[in-house]
């Protein structure tokens, strides 16, 4: 188990689960986000959508396509929910930053296709952002606060777009490696 954070919220390293039916068990709690760094990028999709759907994804039969498919059909309102407990940010700075008004967010169970790419591309960076600090209150931090070199925003807003979330990314990547901008 890695860092824990406020609100009962609990990093868990995929390597510390001794089975697949821990594993599985994990992601159904709504109090632990999983941290899994796979090979491929079906993998770690599946991670990232497994911990905003509380269902799990086998990381070994996981596609793209299949992530694609349940995109398509649009994530439901509890995950909205549990990535806006995870980061601990508002529903309104949450919907504004996946541009759903809050009128709409009030009336909405499920997400429409392009609803739930955006969460989900906030949630993926959020991840990766959990995977570079491995503390989640340092990553919430680090996520909601301005940055020099995103030109004066924060990691959080920039994810409004794809062009600003790879800028994160980009970002987040020389942190890893240790290249400071």
């Amino acid at each position: 188990m890695a860092g824990s954070a406020s609100k009962k919220i609990t990093l868990e390293h995929w390597e510390s689960f001794p089975s697949e039916k821990a594993r599985r068990s994990a992601f159904r709690r709504k109090s632990t986000w999983v941290i899994h760094s796979p090979k491929s990028a079906a993998a770690w999709y599946g991670t990232v959508l497994s911990n905003l759907t509380r269902n799990y994804a086998d990381a070994d039969t996981v596609s793209l396509a299949l992530v694609k498919a349940i995109l398509e059909k649009g994530l439901d309102r509890s995950a909205f929910e549990q990535f806006k407990a995870v980061v601990e940010i508002a529903n309104e700075e949450l919907g504004r930053v996946i541009q759903i008004p809050m009128r709409t967010l009030a009336r909405r169970d499920t997400f429409k296709p392009d609803e739930s790419e955006r969460l989900f591309r906030v949630a993926s960076v959020f991840q990766k952002t959990l995977e570079v600090f491995d503390d989640l209150d340092k990553a919430r931090k680090w996520f909601a606060t301005p940055k020099r070199a995103l030109s004066g925003t924060s990691p959080l807003d920039n994810c409004k777009t794809e062009l600003g979330a790879e800028e994160v990314r980009r970002l987040l990547g020389r942190i890893e490696h240790g290249v400071f901008s």
